[in-house]
């Protein structure tokens, strides 16, 4: 017989079963793993979508206001109403809702919701079935031997609100995932249906919206990376009390941290999660080199499975089925080009991957598509660099971005249409998107971003905030301090400092009015002006004229990358390079009127160009070299300094006869920024690391090399400049650093 029962009671005695396996409709739902299994292909639930639908089977056939749901399910946060909505349309999705009428979830517009499908427990040891009674109570119909324990007959007790201690207990019981993981959070934003998701991969339009802040340790987090069902996050965090940094684990909702590793003395970072989300592979710097690991990602013993190339640059990825790491290495072995590798961690054994690409390509940082058929990854090594794509056994490359850019990190969007990657090509530090059929850039409005990841469950993008304040510092090198002193301290961070020859004069880029721009500053009086103030248009790499009178810099803005001359007294701007040029960078050359442009649309191939008189009548260019890294004029020697963007060392040009001679594999493409032509010689920073650098002193005429300093300073810039006295060095320290944690979902824009 029919039971009357307390229909509170009964729906939450059914709904905080083990197990729970509900039929609703013609679909099951397996509460526990987060997972319609009806729909195998389907992507995991979110925690937060299953504990909407448990509210909505509570009072099945009824409304549930908006306010009810935000209360009970997001308890103790201060939610805004667009979390409901998609939770609601993933489950819309999640039950091929899209009939009109609707089937499951109706919409009683400025009110909430009402689940209208039949509802069935499957599993638990009270089954049944919830009707509407026409009376308006819900009553329970049990479908199993063990009859339902009988409750006072409240016939036609309304539905009370159910106190929010008690819904919380509920809705966490539910949804618990597994042993130390607590109850979890991850917003998926997108409000396209299926086929809709299938028309923007063609449009190639996103947009990034519940952008927000993640992590706020105190100190930098950085490197962070998606499980690839969506549910954790794994980072490097630098530790409080020895100030290395650990590789940490915690939950996207936030749960108590845990350490991946036990404490050791040496920085670990890179963390990579395997598919089943039970390992992760991870690199630590051991002096002279850097190991890498593979442990458990819930903590424990650690397994040592080989030595890698490069602390700071060593990208590696798990294949799809878990068995190895795809990586990069150096068929030559010297590190002048580079090839994908697959590493088998279990034997130690190196495969490189056949695929096209030419013997002095740079090719890193590889990731392999959400459905395992295609691999992305980097070619060139910073800052020029593009993203390619290719298939996953290897053989036809595609190139997809022609930027010629700083490109940092890369992750495939979950339908395996887009990539999203971090850059600065426009300027800033900025997320953007390319489809990956079209080769359509976009940028998504995400400004101080970089090295983005993602899941395959979901649509969200973790990615680092950098927090860092360089300060423009001065370095006397005729004493023995090593403690700098700063020069005009703002809460901006600086880089890329260019000091007059003919005084202290310093152009310096700053982003201390919230884009980088060239500041000025004048020892003299102790000020600080802003040199650029163009909107939307990031200026860099100056470079003063032999008289002090004018810079050359690089403008990124929406048309490009330009070179542009600024003459300091007057701020008057002019464009120097051609309209159709993109220009990575640019200097004064020996003689009057006479440029130095490095142009081009690929790291390998751009071009050193002499330009002679640009924009007259008499103008002239001849090409110098190719596949250039970073050049420094001699101009008392005539002479042209240069770094490759393929392969190792330091070459010279003569401009008068055009001899080149290489001179020494001591400075390298890897560090294009650390080295200086300063009175015929060479400067150059070595052992860049922790509170350590070493500044040379190297005679290309002779091969002497001599050391001038060691400068115990913490350097993320690696620019550095000479006063015209020789007596000390302008450079921009690490301030203070408190990199954070981002976290964004990404939204697919039909017919944009």
């Amino acid at each position: 017989m029919n039971l009357h029962v307390r229909p509170q009671r009964a729906t939450d005695d059914l709904l905080t079963q083990p197990n729970l396996r509900l039929r609703i409709g013609d679909h099951v739902i397996d509460v526990g793993a987060l997972r319609i299994v009806t729909r195998p292909d389907f992507p995991r639930l979110t925690s937060k979508a299953v504990a909407v639908l448990i509210e909505l089977v509570r009072h099945v056939g009824k409304t549930v206001t908006r306010d009810e749901l935000l209360d009970r399910v997001w308890t103790g946060r201060f939610p805004t109403p667009d979390v409901l909505t998609q939770a609601i349309k993933e489950l819309r999705r999640a039950f091929a809702d899209d009939s009109k009428p609707p089937l499951y979830i109706e919409t009683i517009p400025k009110v909430g919701y009402r689940l209208i499908a039949s509802v069935l427990v499957l599993d638990g040891p009270d089954g049944g079935i919830f009707v509407e009674h026409p009376d308006g109570a819900v009553r329970v119909k049990p479908v199993l031997v063990t009859p339902l324990p009988a409750e006072i007959d409240v016939h036609r007790e309304p539905v009370r609100t159910w106190p929010w201690k008690r819904a919380l207990a509920a809705a966490a019981a539910v949804v618990v995932i597994g042993v130390a993981i607590a109850t979890l959070w991850r917003t998926r934003t997108p409000d396209a249906a299926p086929g809709e998701i299938a028309a923007a991969r063609s449009d190639g339009s996103w947009r990034a919206v519940n952008v927000r802040t993640l992590t706020s340790y105190p100190g930098p987090e950085r490197r962070p990376r998606l499980s690839l069902d969506g549910t954790r996050i794994a980072f490097a965090l630098v530790d409080e009390v020895t100030h290395i940094d650990r590789v940490v684990v915690r939950s996207i909702e936030g749960s108590q941290l845990v350490h991946l590793t036990i404490g050791r003395n040496q920085h670990e970072e890179q963390p990579s999660w395997s598919p089943d989300g039970t390992k992760i592979a991870y690199e630590r710097l051991v002096p002279p080199g850097c190991t890498m690991f593979i442990a458990s990602s819930l903590g424990g013993d650690e397994r040592e499975i080989g030595t890698c190339r490069n602390f700071n640059a060593n990208y590696f990825d798990w294949t799809p089925d878990g068995s190895r790491l795809i990586t990069s290495a150096s068929p030559s072995g010297d590190d002048t080009a580079l090839a994908l590798i697959y590493f088998d961690y279990a034997t130690g054994a190196k495969e490189f991957l056949a695929y096209d690409r030419e013997p002095d390509d740079q090719d890193l940082e590889a990731h392999f598509s959400p459905d395992g058929r295609w691999i992305a990854f980097r070619r060139g090594i910073a800052p020029y660099s593009d993203l390619f794509v290719m298939p996953a056994s290897g053989g036809a490359v595609r190139q997809i971005t022609h930027l010629t850019a700083r490109i940092r990190g890369h992750a495939w969007t979950r339908d395996g249409s887009a990539i999203v990657f971090g850059s600065n090509y426009a300027g800033q530090n900025a997320l953007y998107v390319v489809d990956v059929a079209s080769g359509k850039v976009q940028p998504l409005g995400v400004t101080q971003a970089e090295y983005p990841a993602a899941s395959h469950a979901d649509d969200n993008i973790v990615y680092e905030i950098p927090r860092t304040q360089n300060t423009l510092a001065r370095l006397a090198l005729d004493n023995d301090s090593t403690k700098p002193t700063l020069i005009a301290p703002s809460t901006g961070s600086d880089s890329s400092p260019s000091v007059s020859p003919t005084d202290e004069r310093i152009v310096f880029v700053s982003d201390r009015s919230g884009q980088y721009r060239l500041w000025l500053y004048d020892p003299k009086n102790d000020t600080t002006t802003a040199l650029t103030e163009v909107a939307d248009a990031a200026v860099v790499a100056a470079h003063w004229s032999a008289d002090g009178r004018s810079v050359l810099a690089v403008r990124h803005d929406e048309k490009g990358r330009r070179l542009i001359e600024i003459d300091v007294a007057s701020r008057r701007e002019r464009v120097v390079s051609g309209p159709d040029e993109n220009v990575l960078l640019g200097t004064y050359a020996a003689a009057p009127d006479e440029y130095l442009f490095v142009v081009g649309k690929s790291g390998k191939d751009n071009e050193l160009v002499l330009v002679s008189h640009p924009g007259q009548s008499d103008e002239s260019r001849r090409v110098l070299e190719t596949g250039i890294s970073s050049v420094q004029v001699d101009a008392a020697g005539k002479a042209v300094y240069y770094t490759a963007t393929v392969g190792r060392g330091l070459s010279r040009i003569d401009l008068v006869s055009g001899e080149k001679r290489f001179l020494t594999d001591t400075v390298t493409s890897f560090s294009t920024t650390a080295w200086r032509t300063v009175d015929g010689k060479i400067w150059y920073l070595s052992g860049v690391g922790d509170n350590l650098a070493t500044l040379h002193e190297l005679d290309p005429a002779t091969g002497s090399d001599r050391v001038l300093r060691e400068l115990h300073l913490s350097l993320q810039d690696l620019n550095f400049s000479v006063t015209p006295d020789r007596k000390a060095l302008i450079l921009t320290p690490v301030g203070v650093e408190n990199t954070d944690v981002g976290i964004l979902s990404l939204e697919p824009v039909s017919g944009a």
